[in-house]
Order: C-alpha cells, then sequence, then structure tokens
C-alpha cells in the first residue's frame, strides 16, 4: 500500500545530503517501502535481458520494486511485461522461466490468457460447463501491462507510468556512447552476487575509486586511483579509467572499430539512475541489474557482452572467461567491506559522514537523487506519458 505524504515526511525528513543518507535510509523497511515507490517505481529500472525471452511464447518471472512481474515474447516477438498476478484470486502465475507458451495459465483455477495478456478463459466461472458470467466482459480483467521498453539488451519497466520516454532518460548516456556499437553485441557470460548490505551502499561503492588502493590491490596496480576521473551528469554517473590495461594483458578480444582515439584505452563505469549498472570498455560492455530484495540484502545479476558475432568463437573462450573471473574476483572483495558498511549503519554515532569533494561527487550525486525523488522533486519523473516507452 503507498505511504501517504504524511507518512513520507516522516520517513524521509529530514534529508541533508550536504551530509549524507541517515542510517535509517539504509536500514527501515518503510524507507525501502518509500523507495520501492518513488525512486524505483517513478523511473526507469532494468529487470531482465532481452535474451532471457529469446524466443515467443518464452516467459521470464522477476521481482522488481519488491512487485512480482513477469517478461513475455509474444507470438508477434514483441516483448511484453506484465503484472504476475491473476486478475480473479490473485495467485502468482509464474514463478520459474518457461519457453514455447500458447498462453499463461494460472495454476489456481486455470484462468488463461493471451500473451498480449488478454483474458482467455475463465473455466467453470459460472458453474460446471458454464464458463462465462456478464461482469467479465471483455477487456476489463486482462492482466495488467506494465510500460516498458528495450535499451542495450536490458528490458526496462516504469512501473507508475509516469517517467519521461525511456529514449529521453537515456539520451544523456547515448549520446556519450555513441562511438560503441552495443547494438550488435553478442551475449558472452552471466554471474550473480547476493550482498547483505543496502542497495545504496553497492551503488554507491560502484561510483568512486577512492576505495581502489584498500580494497582492490591488484586493480590498483594496473589501473591505480591517480587514472580515474569521475563523471556527473543529470541521471547517469560514476568513474573513467584512463588505463584499461588488464592485469591478465587484455588485448585478445575483438575491439569496437573506429573508436576514437581517447576511447581506445579507456573503460567506463557508469550508473544509470536509479540501479542500472553499465560498463563500456574497448572490447566489451557489461549490465548489472541491481535489485533491493530487502533493507540489508540486495542482489546483483550481471550479463557480459562481447564485439560481434566472432567473439563467440572458441579461439576467445579463454579470453571471455579471463573478463568474467577478472571481475567477480574484484566484486568478491568488495563483499566483505559492504557487510562492515551496513554494520555502521546502525550506530548512533554515524551522522551520514563527508563526501570527499574529489572523490565522492558521484556519490553526493546518487544520494541527491534518491532524496529528490523521494520528496517528489526529481524533474525528469514527473510528467505522465502515454502508453509507448
Amino acid at each position: 500500500m503507498a505511504l501517504t505524504d504524511q507518512e513520507y515526511r516522516s520517513v524521509t525528513a529530514p534529508i541533508e545530503v550536504a551530509l549524507g543518507l541517515p542510517n535509517r535510509a539504509y536500514s527501515s523497511e518503510a524507507f525501502l517501502e518509500a523507495e520501492y515507490e518513488r525512486v524505483l517505481g517513478r523511473g526507469w529500472i532494468g529487470i531482465a535481458f532481452e535474451h532471457d525471452v529469446a524466443q515467443p511464447g518464452d516467459l521470464f518471472p522477476v521481482v522488481a520494486a519488491g512487485q512480482p512481474l513477469v517478461v513475455v515474447r509474444g507470438r508477434d516477438a514483441r516483448v511484453r511485461v506484465f503484472h504476475n498476478v491473476c486478475r480473479h484470486r490473485g495467485a502468482k502465475l509464474v514463478d520459474a522461466p518457461c519457453s514455447n507458451r500458447q498462453r499463461i495459465v494460472c495454476p489456481y483455477h486455470a484462468w488463461s490468457y493471451a500473451l498480449d495478456g488478454a483474458l482467455r478463459a475463465t473455466p467453470n466461472f459460472s458453474g460446471p460447463n458454464d464458463h462465462t458470467h456478464d461482469t467479465l466482459e471483455e477487456g476489463t480483467q486482462d492482466l495488467i501491462e506494465v510500460r516498458s521498453g528495450l535499451w542495450n539488451h536490458v528490458v526496462m519497466v516504469n512501473l507508475s507510468g509516469s517517467a519521461v520516454p525511456l529514449k529521453d532518460w537515456t539520451a544523456g548516456l547515448d549520446e556519450r556512447w555513441a562511438p560503441f556499437d552495443i547494438e550488435n553485441m553478442t551475449p558472452g557470460g552471466e554471474m550473480t552476487f547476493s550482498f547483505q548490505s543496502n542497495w545504496k551502499l553497492v551503488l554507491e561503492n560502484f561510483l568512486e575509486s577512492y576505495h581502489l588502493p584498500a580494497i582492490h590491490p591488484v586493480l590498483n596496480a594496473y589501473s591505480p586511483l591517480e587514472d580515474h576521473l569521475l563523471v556527473v551528469d543529470e541521471l547517469f554517473m560514476g568513474q573513467l579509467s584512463l588505463n584499461y590495461k588488464p592485469s591478465d594483458g587484455g588485448n585478445a578480444l575483438p575491439r569496437f572499430r573506429d573508436l576514437p582515439e581517447e576511447r581506445q584505452a579507456a573503460g567506463e563505469y557508469l550508473l544509470l539512475f536509479p540501479t542500472l549498472m553499465v560498463s563500456v570498455t574497448p572490447d566489451h560492455y557489461r549490465v548489472t541489474i541491481v535489485t533491493p530484495v530487502s533493507p540489508s540484502e540486495t542482489h546483483q545479476r550481471w550479463q557480459f557482452y562481447f564485439v560481434g558475432e566472432e567473439s563467440r568463437e572458441e579461439r576467445f573462450a579463454a579470453a571471455r572467461d579471463a573478463v568474467l573471473k577478472r571481475v567477480a574476483a574484484y566484486t568478491e572483495e568488495d563483499i566483505a567491506i559492504l557487510e562492515r558498511l551496513q554494520a555502521g549503519r546502525r550506530s548512533s554515532g554515524y551522522d551520514g559522514g563527508r563526501f570527499s569533494p574529489f572523490h565522492e561527487t558521484t556519490t553526493h550525486r546518487f544520494q541527491k537523487l534518491v532524496a529528490e525523488s523521494l520528496m517528489g522533486e526529481i524533474k525528469t519523473a514527473g510528467r505522465p506519458q502515454a502508453a509507448e516507452a
């Protein structure tokens, strides 16, 4: 149930981002519920990858902003997202990925829906062998579709339906990444992680390189702190490495063609607000879908993409595997410190901390956007739009 404006004020105020978000922002169930509605719910969030529903009839259930959804590839090849709940008695419809389905059938009373969400059957609703009723007027009990779109291989949704069009949400990043032919990349590996820490701590850690010397000494040895710059834009932020030279040698994979000189040895690691981690280097692109599970637990699903069909060839298998292993190692190094950060949010001796004016402008921008979203002040998500993305 949505919080009232008065309840929001009691949950969120006072938020003073000159310091940092208060401890309750990382430990309170009520605060997370507010974020589900006003931060994750009002913006565009990534929930799945396009290849999760590669073929017509593929269904892929997810949880997004605390709500069960299902991604569906229709017989018309279009990808749609629905609330994953039967309109009859509210049973969850799909609990595992499945393929080659003609309809979506409720396991409770066998109501069934077409892949475009239209209600198709209500068996025995008015009695044995009587399947209809005047209250089941056509179109009134179809599955409820969620506003969705595809961006760089990611299925994106806007739960509220009130955000700006997806192309406007991503416009700044699309312009920045125009030299990279991300559209024509191929999937090349996946991994998942679970952190016993709040989703914001996971992202705040991703947004800065200040912690590299202490937490990632191997990474810092070949991509040192001094080679990193920060990127801060309206809806994306993160870090830019000027020295993308992996410790395993790298440069064995196919690379983007015709990159400008300044992109030839650079890697970018950015957050598309509020929860999508996206990174691009001269030889691969990766996306991380970040899902809050509770105030103190966060799930990550990483997907890696490589340049062109040739990157699938066996001769590149070891190089692809090296990328995954490298990223996994650095992510695992973050786990312990993220747990420490979460534990510290239970201390009355912590007042929000201080931001480094050199290293943490990205973190400050992220927290400011969270606060603005909670208070209904984020400018980019305030105009109701038509159903299409």
